[in-house]
């Protein structure tokens, strides 16, 4: 058996769409729940005034035309968009991919799948594509795809592509207000639209530039109840009914994911770390893209209490890219390389916990010296 190969990221591409919504101004943007029910119109101030005060997300962005409110780009437009950047990075052109991977929460459309819509934007005649279904971790479980696939010399050259758009189902048209619920309103200030990319590629051995050490995922949740939700799909599809009842929205249990996300990303974190054979001390950077200052806080703390990594190692970006779920993690790797904070020798970790059903996911890279 050949030996396996080592995995090069060689550039990166991200799309934000639209101008930065200041948290004050994105009710001007996806629209007023002013036909909620007056317990839900009376809270909204409340929350609103809360969030403020411990959100980290200071803007967000938003594929919406501000006159018309109709949407401006799709999850296709803007992995497009973020994949060509990263081509160009690279000198190379669409035709030199052998696969994409798109991770994405909700796609354009469930037939045909949004990965086969993007080769077709792109132009490429033959390749392979395909698309994972997850939320923040939809990020690493593609990246795990592709990693492994390079490694055992499948494929050479792959495009990793994340993407979301959550004011699809985030403005006013979309709710059924009358059955608006409090777990329905808080992410409505913090989630950003937006695609991120990764330019993959096999070496025999990489002596200079940014190698993955490795990816990592679980899934924790089983005994746990659900963190996150939208229930359409196949078991419960947008009928008139589902409309009435308002069993198609979007929900957080808010609670649940303050007390619980930081335990569990922290143990997982721990095992991501043993897993890829990293000690707290080599750790350069920590990316973890978390949406408010107490969320954080609380995982910093845990983080390095259990597991020796400092506070001052983390690295994020959403105060001024917005909180964009998986892509987040691209856009914090987007801007060390572009703005060179990546040094020869560091060894960068970056981690997500998705509340869904509770998984985890990570990656390693390390700047390789000449």
């Amino acid at each position: 058996m050949p030996p396996l190969n080592e995995v090069q990221l060689v550039s990166t591409g991200y799309h934000l769409p639209g101008q930065p919504i200041p948290f004050a101004k994105v009710e001007d943007i996806l629209g007023l729940l002013d036909k909620a029910s007056p317990k839900i119109q009376k809270l909204v101030p409340r929350l609103k005034t809360m969030i403020e005060s411990i959100l980290k997300a200071k803007c967000c962005y938003f594929a919406i035309d501000p006159k018309t409110k109709k949407q401006s780009e799709t999850n296709t437009d803007m992995s497009v968009k973020a994949i060509k950047q990263a081509l160009d990075r690279a000198n190379l052109k669409p035709g030199d991919l052998d696969l994409i991977v798109l991770g994405a929460p909700v796609p354009d459309y469930l037939i045909p799948n949004t990965s086969s819509m993007i080769q077709e934007r792109l132009g490429i005649e033959k390749c392979v594509e395909m698309e994972i279904h997850s939320n923040c971790t939809a990020i690493t479980k593609a990246l795990q795809v592709a990693f492994d696939s390079i490694r055992v010399g499948r494929y050479k050259t792959v495009a990793v592509v994340y993407s979301q758009n959550p004011s699809a189902y985030l403005n006013s048209a979309y709710y059924n207000q009358e059955k608006v619920k409090p777990e329905n309103l808080l992410l409505r200030w913090f989630l950003s639209d937006a695609a991120g990319c990764m330019i993959l590629k096999a070496s025999e051995s990489i002596k200079s530039g940014i190698k993955i050490l490795g990816v990592y995922n679980d899934s924790v949740g089983s005994k746990m109840p659900v963190g996150m939700w939208m229930k359409f799909g196949a078991a419960n599809m947008i009928t008139d009914e589902a409309v009435k009842s308002g069993s198609h929205h979007f929900g957080q249990d808010y609670g649940l994911v303050n007390e619980k996300a930081p335990e569990i990303g922290t143990k997982s974190l721990g095992h991501m770390l043993k897993e890829l054979g990293i000690k707290a001390k080599d750790v350069s950077r920590l990316i973890v893209t978390l949406p408010s200052y107490k969320l954080e806080d609380k995982t910093k703390e845990l983080v390095e209490k259990e597991l020796g990594i400092k506070a001052d190692k983390w690295f994020s970006n959403v105060e001024t890219k917005g909180y964009c779920g998986g892509a987040s993690l691209i856009s914090c790797v987007n801007d060390m390389i572009q703005s060179d904070q990546i040094n020869k020798g560091d060894i960068i970790v970056a981690f997500a916990v998705e509340s869904s059903k509770w998984t985890n996911g990570g990656f390693a890279l390390e700047y390789c010296l000449n």
